[in-house]
This record gives C-alpha cells, structure tokens and sequence, in this order.
C-alpha cells in the first residue's frame, strides 16, 4: 500500500504532538472520520459496526457482531470497502492508538479515497480537515 500521509501536514502534526496525544481521544476521531467516509461513500454491510464503535456500547456480542462483519467487508470484492474495514478493525481491535497505528489507520482511509478520487482531489482537502480535527484534541 502506498504511504500516503508521508509528505503531509498531518504526518507533521503527529511526529511532532506525539507525546501530547491521547491514544483513546485520536481513536474517537478516527471512527469519526471513517463515519464521515461512510457518508460519503456509504456501504451497507459498515453500518451495523459503525454503530457499535459510535455508540459508545461495550457488550461482548455487539463486538463479535461488528467484528464479524467488518472481517466479512475486508474481504469483499471492492477495494475501497476492503480498507475501510481494515481502519475499522484496527480501531476496534485498539483502546489506545499509538501514533503508528493512528497513521496506519489514515493511510487505509486515504487508500479508500484514491479508489474514488484522485489525489488531488483529496489529498489537501483531507489533510487539511485531518489537522485541524486532531489540532482540536491536542490544543
């Protein structure tokens, strides 16, 4: 997969807050950002999962249930769909992001855009709405 924060603002902003960050807070934002994909480029098969992570909702069932199913959408024939999911599972898998996790996570959502952008269409718009989201939680 290619790397595609590695020359962007946001990739500075997280170098450089590392130690400022709050794993658990860059995880909310994260599954925000991925909802806000979602919306764009809606699957249905993420909505139930979606639910579970937004909701707050820690029941053991209602885990196996989105993590069943986000497992099922990494493997569909849409490519876009494949690395949502993969976002997705990282971040349900986590509590706390680390900053190399968090940037694995914005490069599987960049990935999904480019299937339905070019780069750059995408590219500054995101990164820019990225480091202005993360810049909110680190002050």
């Amino acid at each position: 997969m290619k790397n595609w924060i590695a020359n962007t603002k946001l990739n500075t902003l997280l170098d450089g807050g590392s130690r400022d960050l709050d794993g658990e807070q860059v995880r909310r934002l994260l599954i925000e950002y991925c909802e806000r994909y979602q919306e764009i480029y809606p699957f249905e098969i993420l909505e139930k999962p979606l639910a579970y992570l937004t909701q707050h909702t820690s029941s053991e069932i209602s885990y196996e249930i989105a993590h069943a199913e986000l497992s099922i959408a990494a493997a569909e024939y849409c490519f876009s769909l494949n690395e949502i999911s993969e976002a997705l599972l990282e971040l349900i898998n986590t509590r706390h992001l680390t900053v190399a996790q968090a940037k694995k996570v914005i490069n599987h959502i960049f990935e999904a855009y480019s299937c339905n952008e070019s780069p750059e269409e995408f590219i500054e718009r995101e990164d820019a709405y990225l480091c202005e989201k993360l810049s909110s939680i680190t002050g």
